[in-house]
Parts: C-alpha cells; sequence; structure tokens
C-alpha cells in the first residue's frame, strides 16, 4: 500500500538525489515511485559516502575476465535476487566504471555487512530489507587467495526494501 516512509543512512553523505538534509520522508507507492515530500517523483533515492561503521575484511570472492564482466555481474544480480528493471540500472551505471585491467576481482557484501558499516533507518520497517553491494578492484592476473562466495537471493514479500551500490578500490 502507499506508505508514508522516513530514511536516514548511518553514513556521511556527500551526494543525494533527492537532497538528503536529514534524512528522507518521501511516499513509497506499490508500483515503485517515490514521490518526495517537495512533490517531484523518483525512481529511487540515491547516495553517495562514506559509512561509519567498519569496513569488513576482503575474504571471499572471485576474479573474473573483464571480457566476460557483463555477463558475470548480470549472473550474480540474478542469483542475489535483482529483478529487470534493478539489473539493468546497476548494470548502466557499474559498467561504465570497470577497471580495464584484465582481471576483476568481484565481492559481494552482505545486507549485514552493510548493516554493520551504513545501517539504514527505515520507519515504517520494512519487511524485506536486501543490499546488494559490490567491492571490486582491478587485477592484472586470475590469481586470488579468496574463498568462493554462495550468492543468495531474497523474497519480496509486503513492504521491501532494495539498495543496490558498489565500491571501487583506488576512487
Amino acid at each position: 500500500t502507499k506508505t508514508e516512509v522516513k530514511v536516514q543512512v548511518g553514513a556521511n553523505v556527500r551526494i543525494s538525489e533527492p537532497a538528503y538534509g536529514a534524512g528522507w520522508r518521501v511516499t513509497a507507492n506499490p508500483d515503485g515511485k517515490i514521490i518526495n515530500s517537495d512533490g517531484a517523483v523518483y525512481e529511487n533515492l540515491y547516495w553517495e559516502g562514506l559509512g561509519r561503521g567498519e569496513y569488513p575484511a576482503i575474504k571471499q570472492g572471485r576474479v573474473v575476465e573483464r571480457a566476460n564482466i557483463k555477463i558475470e555481474l548480470r549472473h550474480d544480480l540474478a542469483a542475489l535476487g535483482l529483478n529487470k528493471d534493478e539489473t539493468r540500472d546497476f548494470l548502466e551505471f557499474w559498467l561504465p566504471k570497470m577497471p580495464a585491467t584484465p582481471y576483476i576481482r568481484l565481492t559481494w557484501l552482505t545486507t549485514a555487512e552493510m548493516n554493520a558499516l551504513a545501517p539504514l533507518y527505515i520507519s515504517p520497517r520494512p519487511d524485506v530489507l536486501a543490499r546488494v553491494f559490490l567491492d571490486f578492484a582491478g587485477q592484472d592476473t586470475e590469481t586470488t587467495d579468496l574463498t568462493p562466495q554462495k550468492l543468495t537471493g531474497f523474497e519480496r514479500k509486503g513492504f521491501t526494501v532494495v539498495e543496490w551500490g558498489g565500491f571501487l578500490i583506488g576512487r
């Protein structure tokens, strides 16, 4: 149902759309459209910044050939539960930012890791909160000592919030 929602991020927000201020107060519609307090309509809320928590150690992930990055990301995003529109938007935003190295290391942070790094405070509390966050870096070789990750999705039921993002080492 149409719901008035307050959202705050436990991070130092540098850039946002719409303007973040002390948080967002929006109306969430069942079709996914978000109406800001000023009446402007958005597909999503966008923020860039630094989380206030401790960044997790990168111990899991894999290295893929740059030539296959789009296929690999599409596969991962499906496994993580993103829908067609979310996957399209993720790829549109992140593919141009992929390093020009022969190989790329991919590590997906979990919702729990993101909640520790940059918690989301959402009222009313969503029934489902899924945070899909990619940590990646360019490499000259496919060598890695990372443990492979098992990617799991989520079930959308009731008031569902999906956040996707990423972090490129060296930016």
